[in-house]
């Protein structure tokens, strides 16, 4: 169990998870009045930092 979790909170793992929240909450703001602007405007940025943060990773 502590080797699945070390694995977890690897960077590259992170920044997965980062742009899979940044694209949950953009689809969130866009298709629900949930989100509104904010949300469109935080998952685009989560989106931005996850995917450059991936690229940085992995270099």
């Amino acid at each position: 169990m502590a080797a699945k979790f070390k694995e977890c909170t690897k960077p590259h793992s992170l920044m997965h998870s980062l742009t899979g929240l940044g694209l949950g909450l953009l689809l969130v703001g866009l298709f629900a009045a949930l989100g509104g602007q904010t949300g469109v405007v935080l998952g685009i940025i989560l989106i931005v930092i996850g995917v450059l943060g991936d690229f940085a990773v992995n270099k």
